[in-house]
């Protein structure tokens, strides 16, 4: 929870400001202790801080298409360009969405929330639950970024050693979309790992230097890989 305030509060320190939209959830998995991951995003860049006290983060430029993994500790930041071309699913793939109103749950800013189920291969991948709202933006901006990780980490995935299950590979490389395709998840359910939405914040003034690479900072560009 410190970490949780330090972030907050550090959204009013700097006089130069942007405005971006705020999320904040409460993630939980096995064997870690309950963290918190918050995203912030603006018209031109998304940024993400998971549970760490010594600030790492990330930052996906949507103008350049460039993703930052910026470790402040070490003073280094890795830089991936995705390729352009977006891994499509084998034919041997089938990709399924199921959706429901949930008509007995209580109704979040006056929308009832619908339960999502996520499928490969009937089987069932990802749970949600999700309501329609104004956060549109901060949602299309996740989109895009997990598109673009998937654009990064396709070449990796059948490499020796790799063992991905067909969930993993809908999820994270053929269909990394479809979990943001529906509205604002209230809570998502992959596995044994859950996220919950605990704040959410529309035109939050942040400072502007949280959205710059460090200067000074080593840059390490892995080299290209290719696919499978």
């Amino acid at each position: 929870m410190r970490w949780l305030i330090l972030l907050l509060a550090s959204l009013s320190l700097s006089a130069q400001a942007d405005e971006a939209d705020l999320l904040v959830y409460k993630i939980q998995e096995p064997g870690v202790e309950n963290y918190f991951s918050r995203i912030l995003v603006t018209p031109t860049h998304l940024r993400m801080d998971e549970g760490s006290d010594a600030g790492g983060y990330t930052l996906y430029d949507r103008k350049s298409g460039l993703i930052y993994n910026v470790d402040p500790e070490d003073e280094t930041v890795i830089v991936f360009e995705p390729p352009r071309e977006q891994p499509m699913p084998p034919e041997s793939m089938k990709l399924d969405i199921r959706k429901q109103t949930e008509k007995n749950a209580p109704r979040v800013e006056g929308k009832q929330p619908v339960s999502i189920r996520l499928l490969a291969n009937e089987k069932v991948c990802r749970e949600l639950l999700v309501i329609d709202n104004g956060m549109k933006d901060a949602i299309a901006a996740l989109r895009e970024l997990y598109k673009a990780l998937a654009r990064v980490q396709y070449p990796t995935a059948y490499m020796p050693g790799n063992h991905m299950t067909e969930c993993e590979l809908s999820e994270f490389v053929y269909a990394p979309e479809r979990a943001w395709e529906h509205g604002l998840p209230l809570w998502d359910i992959m596995g044994e790992r859950r996220r919950l939405l605990v704040d959410y914040r529309r035109h939050q003034s942040v400072p502007e230097a949280l959205f710059l690479v460090p200067e000074g900072y080593e840059r390490v560009v892995p080299p290209p890989l290719e696919g499978n």
